[in-house]
């Protein structure tokens, strides 16, 4: 399996909401893009479809065009109504604003600030752990230098040992198969 095929297969629909669903758009919607303004892609044509990964300089689009869709009619999103919709209505926004240039602010962001320094923080405590580091030594690498001299004692009793326990069991967590919350912004 090449390089791009293997990154359009690694997201489905269902667990991946950030992708944005086009059509033909019908008949009077005042709709005026069309495919082929999306720029050259990665493509895998499939049984549901021809699934892109656009790739941008700060982030990738995944589009999914539906089968039957005229190439050189004017597109039309579609947004199922489940559980996801705002993350939908902001992937097509983005889409969208990639097409037209124009100024749309991001209704909701996925993932806080802190979210994402947690994210960080159990990757690379996952990282250490994975090469056989001790507790103490990523909690003194990750959080405090100053683990290192505590006795053992008060190490076995560090809100330190504690967190970096968390952060791994977390990471650990995503590892096996939790990572799918991160496509939903959990």
């Amino acid at each position: 399996m090449q390089r791009s095929d293997r990154a359009l297969v690694l997201w489905e629909f269902t667990a991946l909401p950030t992708a944005t669903i086009v059509t033909t758009a019908p008949p009077g919607s005042g709709s005026e893009i069309t495919l082929d303004r999306i720029p050259l892609a990665l493509e895998k044509q499939r049984t549901d479809g021809r699934h892109l990964l656009w790739q941008g300089l700060n982030d990738d689009q995944r589009i999914w065009i539906l089968p039957g869709t005229n190439p050189s009619a004017p597109i039309a999103a579609v947004i199922p109504f489940d559980t996801h919709v705002a993350q939908r209505v902001e992937a097509v926004l983005q889409v969208w604003h990639r097409l037209t240039d124009a100024e749309v602010r991001p209704t909701a962001l996925p993932l806080t600030v802190q979210q994402r320094r947690r994210l960080i923080l159990m990757l690379r405590a996952l990282d250490g752990r994975q090469q056989r580091a001790t507790y103490r030594d990523l909690a003194a690498t990750l959080l405090d230098p100053d683990v290192r001299i505590q006795s053992r004692r008060d190490w076995l009793t560090s809100s330190y040992r504690s967190q970096i326990i968390r952060l791994v069991k977390d990471a650990v967590g995503r590892m096996q198969g939790g990572y799918r919350d991160l496509l939903s912004g959990q």
